[in-house]
């Protein structure tokens, strides 16, 4: 098995001229990490990982000036060179210690703690990182391991949902044990852990792991207050389960799209690849965080827990962590839009198990929220879903429904992304003292009287403009 993998590594043209390099200036460098581990798992990588004995400087600018790539070199623990090419990224780093075996050895998992001499075609491998490999176990090198960086801890949780890969148990006690460590690490750090983990899919085996360690109550302390706090008869969990669960049912939808939309799947995979990476981080982020405010307003009447304006709540307490954790502009306004419209969609199902969703309700609706309102749509199938206490045709029913909506987005969507026949400008213009608060609610009148086929010219908008002036 691990010969193919040794002739693949050996055949890259990248690392050929790179040992020529190495021999050519008499430095000793060794394949490690990242790398290494993909070679073995047979996974495509576009990263390098040298560790370097010798001139290490040099070294980086052989390969930057016959390569043609821009390097730069930072220092933290160590003497860093990173290479950037159009294909690869190469990192250049000084030793852990004096042996290769010592290096490999403060490393933090078995798997990432394997190398490979270039000159002799072989695997150094201290740690047994091959056979955790083939067991598919995640190991920590040591207890020190997670000591000498907490980040360890989310890291061993990503690399575990990565490669389905279960984390050993000893690894998993002195994740738990060691979890209040994390406060120490840079927010900047954590946050670039999360999405990596948010990123991925079928992850939910590890959040429940990460939950388990307490994990996510250090990093988000007002979520720990949802744990036990119970809600309305219509929920089988307390807030925090069922937040979780959320989290659940996103990811059970999203392997699922094409049964749940049928044939108008693809048109929205386009949309849900394009934004794959704002999506996927928001949608998980809004499922931990979209009931957050429920403990703080829980009131009971008449024996009822009702929550009133908990996804304002909500909200402004997921903004909050947006300011410690840089999840960036996008997905942060993107999972406060998923969470203070959460609920929206309860209504118009409503409306539609009544028989009284009509076209114009459907317009209003893809007029406030466009193609998102399909995600929020899908959004709701899992809160809905994570209550607990629905039933299978109960499902089916709601994703009929989804499809419906879908269906008539679609239909409507080049007409909904067309320029309206009047502009803001046109109002200004005829109604120059009007609130400028209202001429969007005022285009967004004329528009669905576009779509309902009421208005087709401008002229047919002016006139009806007085009826919203």
């Amino acid at each position: 098995m691990y010969n193919f993998h040794v002739n693949s590594i050996k055949n890259d043209p990248y690392l050929e001229h790179i040992s020529s390099i190495a021999k050519r200036i008499g430095v000793k460098a060794y394949l490690v990490g990242g790398a290494v581990r993909d070679s073995l798992l047979n996974r495509q990588t576009n990263d390098y990982d040298f560790v370097v004995f010798g001139d290490s400087e040099l070294f980086a600018k052989m390969i930057s000036s016959e390569f043609l790539c821009k390097t730069i070199s930072f220092k933290k623990k160590l003497k860093t060179f990173r290479i950037f090419c159009n294909l690869k990224t190469i990192d250049i780093s000084e030793p852990r210690g004096s042996t290769l075996e010592e290096d490999l050895r403060k490393r933090d998992f078995t798997i990432n703690s394997i190398a490979y001499d270039l000159d002799y075609d072989r695997f150094i491998d201290p740690m047994n990182g091959i056979r955790d490999i083939e067991r598919k176990i995640i190991k920590a090198n040591s207890e020190q391991s997670i000591l000498d960086d907490p980040l360890r801890i989310l890291r061993g949780f990503r690399l575990g949902a990565q490669f389905r890969f279960d984390i050993e148990p000893k690894t998993l006690r002195s994740f738990d044990e060691k979890i209040s460590l994390l406060k120490t690490v840079s927010k900047e750090r954590i946050t670039g852990e999360l999405k990596l983990f948010f990123e991925l899919n079928e992850t939910f085996a590890y959040l429940l792991l990460m939950d388990k360690v307490g994990l996510i109550d250090t990093l988000f302390e007002d979520l720990a207050l949802t744990n036990g706090c119970l809600q309305s008869s219509k929920h089988l969990y307390d807030v925090k389960t069922h937040s979780l669960s959320v989290y659940n049912y996103i990811e059970w939808a999203i392997v699922r799209i094409g049964k749940i939309l049928g044939k108008l799947h693809k048109r929205y995979l386009v949309h849900f690849e394009t934004k794959r990476e704002l999506l996927l981080p928001a949608f998980k982020l809004a499922a931990l965080f979209h009931d957050s405010g429920k403990p703080f307003t829980k009131v009971v009447i008449d024996g009822k827990a009702k929550f009133p304006g908990h996804e304002l709540k909500s909200a402004e307490i997921f903004e909050k962590y947006a300011k410690i954790y840089p999840f960036g502009k996008k997905i942060t306004e993107l999972t406060k839009f998923f969470i203070l419209n959460h609920i929206k969609p309860s209504n118009i199902y409503r409306a539609w198990i009544m028989g009284e969703l009509d076209s114009s309700l459907k317009i209003d609706f893809f007029l406030e929220y466009g193609e998102y309102g399909i995600d929020i749509l899908f959004f709701a199938l899992a809160d809905t879903l994570a209550k607990g206490k629905i039933r299978a045709t109960n499902r089916e029913v709601y994703i009929s429904f989804l499809r419906e909506m879908t269906q008539f987005y679609y239909s409507i969507e080049h007409k909904l992304k067309e320029r309206s026949v009047i502009t803001g400008d046109d109002i200004l213009k005829l109604y120059p003292n009007i609130d400028k608060k209202r001429i969007k609610w005022i285009l967004k009148q004329i528009k669905k009287l576009e779509l309902v086929g009421g208005i087709k010219t401008k002229e047919e908008a002016i006139e009806t403009l007085p009826r919203f002036v």
